[in-house]
């Protein structure tokens, strides 16, 4: 008896210890769902504001000229599309300066809200406004221009769902949770912007986060479906009681627990492993959704690219890259390193490259798009620069192509010639971002079969033996640049393996052209896919 009672007093203690660390760990692994959730939220608003911040500044460069106002913005208007319509205000006046789109559900009861509206933008660069009351739910976004004195506004529709309990997301980070999401601080149901339930508020196991979102925030509820560490961990602590009871009757009841024990460590190993798993791929995921997976390169150019992250599972870099046609004339190449990773990168990362593409279009010269770039950055203020190249690439009649060229504080370009001369191309010039750059143009004309490599300072800033040096990728451009630019790319990536062999501190990216060869781009979505995996 008193084996039995003693054995029943340990197993019981264990069992309740067992069910509580189940409780504690599922608690867990929730609230770091829901916060991934969270990042994701923050991302989406970023990318979702993009355009509006793009707009915003061309209309303070263009002095708020409808026509590119409207160019700019009718991609993200229509059916389908981020926003249902669009318009531009000038601060202080309710009167549209353009508008795209459906009518602004805002001015459907007169100019008060739209006076609200300006004067919320004054105090505060990215305004919410509440239109789930109305006959069609909506939500409007307005983005002020990041000037010192602001002038204009930028405002957006979005059309939401007319039953928000409909469940829209299965795919991570939402698969295996139900969840509700609510515009403000509070559960009430007015303020519900979506659901994957029908009966809300979410009660029972749940854990919740608030996402910032313009002058209001987002708050999120989850509560999962079934059990996230595993049955095998849920039904641990009637288990441990089962089996302790069973063998008090004899001294192998030690060893049962120290087994029991033993599976537990390993089964939460195991959920620690796929945890790294998924946290890891939805990382890569985001890095993906930030650079581009198809180009429009020069006629007669190819084009492939590699990127290469950090060792991090979790942190987004900064690293980015585009090709793209400006106009009938000219494309627009581009490279560029965000200092910094995880979300504000992320969010910065997406503002140069859409300030880029929209200042292109704009400008004559290359470094005045960097300085559109800088401009950009320094009107968000944040604690950190930006490095980047940026090219004009205007064919000529006589089948060469002429390079208009600036350099923000990035590595210079190596040009392989045909002939076999390598050189580094372009004028250096200073970070953007931070102080007034230094910026210089510098034309290049290259030839049916020149070969041009740009890449980010990943690849070449490393303590010691570690760095790719300069000579290291002219020596091999010496060797293979007549081979393929495949080749060419994955050799430099070969390399910096071979220096590297423990992983990398620094994302890297990295951009190899060829002129001239053929009309088809070689591999450029399947290369920037394989260069994450390679990574």
């Amino acid at each position: 008896m008193l084996i039995l009672v003693a054995g029943l007093a340990v197993f019981v203690a264990l069992a309740v210890a067992c069910h509580s660390l189940f409780v504690q760990n599922e608690q867990r692994l929730l609230q770091q769902r829901t916060n991934e959730a969270g990042l994701v939220l923050t991302t989406s608003i970023g990318s979702l504001r993009a355009p509006l911040d793009a707009a915003a500044a061309l209309a303070v460069a263009t002095n708020g000229d409808p026509a590119d106002f409207e160019q700019l913005l009718a991609p993200s208007i229509g059916d389908g599309k981020p926003f249902a319509c669009a318009v531009l205000y000038r601060v202080g006046d309710t009167t549209p300066v353009a508008t795209i789109g459906d009518p602004p559900s805002i001015a459907s009861n007169g100019t008060t809200r739209v006076q609200d509206l300006l004067d919320r933008s004054v105090d505060n660069p990215f305004v919410i406004v509440d239109l789930l009351g109305g006959s069609q739910r909506r939500l409007g976004y307005a983005v002020r221009d990041a000037g010192k004195s602001p002038e204009y506004v930028v405002y957006g529709e979005r059309i939401l769902s007319a039953n928000p309990n409909v469940r829209r997301r299965t795919e991570q980070p939402f698969s295996g949770l139900d969840y509700a999401i609510y515009l403000g601080d509070a559960t009430a149901g007015d303020h519900l912007l979506g659901a994957s339930l029908q009966t809300l508020p979410i009660t029972g196991r749940y854990a919740r986060t608030s996402v910032p979102f313009g002058d209001s925030t987002l708050l999120l509820v989850m509560t999962p479906q079934g059990h996230l560490g595993g049955d095998v961990f849920a039904n641990l602590w009637w288990m441990v009681l089962a089996v302790g009871a069973l063998f008090s009757f004899v001294v192998a009841w030690l060893g049962r627990r120290l087994l029991l024990r033993r599976d537990a460590a390993l089964a939460l190993a195991d959920d620690n492993a796929r945890l790294y798993a998924d946290q890891r791929a939805i990382a890569q995921s985001l890095q993906l959704s930030l650079l581009p997976q198809q180009f429009d390169a020069p006629p007669g150019a190819t084009v492939t690219v590699r990127y290469w992250p950090a060792g991090s599972a979790s942190l987004i870099g900064g690293d980015f890259y585009d090709v793209f046609q400006v106009d009938d004339q000219r494309w627009g190449i581009m490279i560029g390193d965000v200092c910094g990773k995880g979300i504000e990168a992320a969010g910065l990362t997406g503002l140069a490259r859409h300030t880029v593409r929209a200042a292109a279009r704009h400008e004559r010269h290359a470094s005045r798009v960097l300085h559109a770039v800088h401009i950009g950055l320094a009107d968000q203020r944040p604690a950190t620069f930006c490095t980047a190249c940026f090219i004009y690439a205007t064919p000529d009649v006589d089948g060469s192509v002429s390079l208009d060229l600036s350099l923000g504080g990035h590595p210079q370009p190596l040009l392989r010639r045909r002939s076999g001369m390598v050189e580094a191309v372009g004028t250096p010039g200073t970070l953007l971002g931070i102080v007034a750059p230094s910026l210089a143009d510098t034309v290049v004309r290259v030839e049916d079969g020149d070969t041009l490599v740009l890449y980010t300072d990943g690849l070449t800033d490393a303590p010691g033996a570690q760095a790719v040096s300069v000579e290291q990728i002219i020596g091999l451009l010496d060797e293979i640049g007549a081979e393929s630019i495949e080749r060419i790319a994955d050799d430099i990536g070969a390399l910096k393996r071979s220096n590297r062999p423990a992983g990398s501190s620094d994302d890297t990216a990295l951009v190899v052209i060829r002129f001239g060869v053929s009309r088809s781009i070689e591999g450029t979505e399947m290369a920037a896919s394989a260069g994450l995996a390679d990574g």
